[in-house]
């Protein structure tokens, strides 16, 4: 595959074909044109070079004036790229000039496309090892900036001079690191992968291998093209190597019939000669004409390195048949390879002509065999341990990027982690403030609520109690005042009677919903109001009372208790018909625990009477996050179990 076609990917990295028809007189008509489209329209094929360079000029202009820097360095590329292969000096001042600006400007992509181009100017040259440390620096910029496509791209330039050296293992190794870079990238630079590494395994003499990248490369290329005619052409030279003559036969024929193949010289040349072998070397009388044919078409079209191959290869043909004519086709070679420095195609040709020749000259081209030999092999081993320095240096020099660019990336994820942090610190203060409030403003709610329901139901009580305890006994009092004779002592005894039970009644209910001291008085006077329901018909029995943790109890957690007992002590009194209670007072697990246990007829918790007053008790335990379950049938008493946090 052509080495051109690999530097018009690298610019394609930068820069688009323009589709627009555009001609030389067009180019006053565009002061309105953005400046990437002026660039787009310098790659026209209606342009020729002159009017690229205006077009790209005046894109340069506008950048400038606008001082948009990306789009300057992007001009400057556009014009080192456009005299690369027509005016080389041309395209190195402004590579130079692109190097220089890319620097002041801090601009890495651009930076790392100058070093690109440089190598290329020198890769041309054939100045490999110079070409080389460019395309190394290339490389370390494009690392930074982590352009993968770029990154590949210079690895396979990198990869191609160690092939040149001969040097296949690097090559091999550089090609493969490209494609690590290209996964799920662009299928051009793949397949351009593929073909060197193609084209190492053929040198390297590994047939099958070769044979497996070139149609890795195939099932990437489109259908019916040259990219994949050459290709093809490629896979038939190792079928020959392989001695499989009749598919490189088939193979290379099916090519000669397709018109992609005859309209290109180059390629066309390549099949014959390729046909010519096959032929020759699985009939040692056939393939003449082809080697001939291909020879013709390069020597019209000026192909003289090209034509080296064809007369190596007649001299192959007559080596046996007619050593004059071979030795004749071997000092064609010789002296094209000279004129050409094609040195491996000079020791080929001096290796060949030291069986063929006679003894003076054959004593001759041995020496310069050797000669040049030793020298190319020298020049190659230097040159390989001077690449393999600069491959040490390159990737020392990814390594400290990799290093620096961890701990920045690590710094930088300090720096966000402690924002993120902070943040998320700050986050959870105004969520715990706002919750905080939520709480309090619902609990400050719920306990104005609930104490306004409780006043209710204490109203509602009361009332009731007055109503069915008082009201009657008030208003008999009365009529029995109106009409009985006071006079009568006795009489006059029993209304003092009436009147002192419905005192000591009113001073009951007054007590049972009176003030209830929570300090250090609180138990006696919780002892107090449990004598008060202790008379000759029941008897109450406490356990624990002395040793419980009152003093962990807050002041609204000892009325509620209060409350609670004094509640179920009332419906006990009312309904239960028990002579004999017994209270126990304990903790477990930072709870209380408070077991009432009475002797009585027990309840049925759906009657509506008993159903008001357990509500009442549940309510209150609910005020202390508590809960209060009872275990109760009819004749069998009631068990109550109060528990709730300290």
């Amino acid at each position: 595959m052509k080495y051109n076609y690999l530097i018009l990917l690298l610019f394609a990295l930068l820069c688009f074909s323009c589709k627009k028809n555009f001609s030389t007189n067009d180019v006053s008509n565009y002061p309105n044109i953005t400046i990437d489209s002026l660039y787009d329209l310098s790659f026209s094929d209606d342009l020729n070079l002159n009017d690229r360079i205006k077009v790209t000029n005046k894109g340069i202009l506008l950048a400038e004036k606008h001082q948009i820097d990306s789009l300057y360095l992007k001009g400057i590329g556009n014009k080192a790229y456009h005299y690369l292969d027509v005016f080389p000096d041309s395209s190195n001042y402004y590579i130079n000039q692109l190097i220089t600006t890319s620097k002041k400007k801090k601009n890495k992509k651009y930076l790392g496309y100058s070093y690109s181009l440089k190598g290329n100017s020198l890769y041309n040259n054939t100045q490999y090892d110079s070409a080389y440390y460019y395309f190394k620096n290339a490389n370390v910029v494009y690392y930074d900036v982590n352009d993968s496509l770029s990154l590949a791209y210079n690895q396979l330039m990198m990869a191609r001079i160690h092939y040149f050296y001969n040097d296949y293992n690097a090559s091999e190794e550089l090609v493969t690191q490209a494609l690590e870079y290209l996964k799920g990238k662009n299928n051009s630079y793949i397949i351009e992968t593929y073909n060197i590494l193609g084209s190492i395994y053929k040198k390297s003499d590994k047939y099958d291998e070769a044979i497996t990248y070139y149609q890795k490369a195939l099932t990437l290329t489109e259908k019916r093209s040259l990219e994949e005619s050459y290709l093809r052409n490629n896979i038939a030279s190792l079928y020959i190597a392989l001695h499989q003559y009749e598919k490189a036969k088939q193979t290379l024929y099916n090519l000669l019939d397709s018109d992609l193949v005859t309209n290109d010289e180059n390629l066309q040349s390549a099949v014959l000669l390729n046909l010519g072998n096959a032929l020759f070397k699985q009939d040692n009388d056939n393939g003449l004409q082809q080697i001939l044919q291909s020879l013709q078409i390069r020597e019209s079209a000026h192909f003289e390195t090209l034509s080296i191959e064809n007369y190596i290869e007649l001299s192959d043909f007559y080596a046996l048949k007619n050593k004059s004519t071979a030795i004749d086709y071997l000092k064609k070679a010789l002296t094209l390879a000279t004129k050409h420095k094609s040195i491996d195609n000079k020791i080929l040709a001096l290796k060949k002509l030291i069986p063929l020749a006679k003894n003076n000259a054959s004593l001759n081209y041995s020496e310069e065999y050797i000669r040049l030999n030793d020298s190319i092999t020298s020049v190659r081993n230097q040159a390989k341990n001077q690449f393999a320095k600069m491959r040490f240096d390159y990737s020392k020099e990814l390594e400290q990027n990799q290093t620096l660019k961890s701990k920045e990336i690590e710094n930088q994820l300090t720096i966000q982690k402690q924002k993120n942090t902070h943040l998320v610190l700050c986050s959870v203060i105004a969520f715990v403030i706002i919750f905080f409030y939520f709480i309090y403003y619902y609990l400050r709610n719920r306990h104005a609520k609930e104490k306004i329901e409780e006043n209710y139901k204490t109203e509602q009580r009361i009332a009731t109690r007055i109503h069915d305890e008082l009201a009657n006994d008030v208003y008999h009092t009365i009529s029995y005042a109106e009409n009985t004779d006071l006079s009568d002592g006795n009489n006059k005894v029993k209304l003092l009677d009436h009147l002192e039970d419905v005192y000591n009644r009113t001073r009951n209910i007054s007590k049972e919903n009176s003030f209830i001291p929570t300090g250090t008085e609180y138990v006696s006077y919780l002892k107090n109001m449990l004598l008060e329901f202790q008379n000759s018909q029941v008897k109450i029995i406490t356990a624990g009372i002395d040793d419980f943790s009152w003093d962990n109890l807050n002041k609204i957690k000892k009325v509620v208790l209060y409350r609670i007992i004094q509640e179920l002590l009332v419906n006990m009194k009312k309904h239960s018909g028990a002579d004999l209670v017994v209270i126990k007072f304990s903790k477990s697990n930072k709870y209380a625990e408070i077991q009432y246990t009475d002797n009585g007829v027990g309840f049925d918790k759906n009657k509506e009477k008993i159903k008001n007053g357990l509500q009442n008790v549940e309510t209150r335990i609910k005020t202390i996050n508590g809960t209060i379950t009872f275990d109760s049938k009819v004749k069998k008493g009631v068990k109550a179990v109060l528990r709730f946090p300290l």
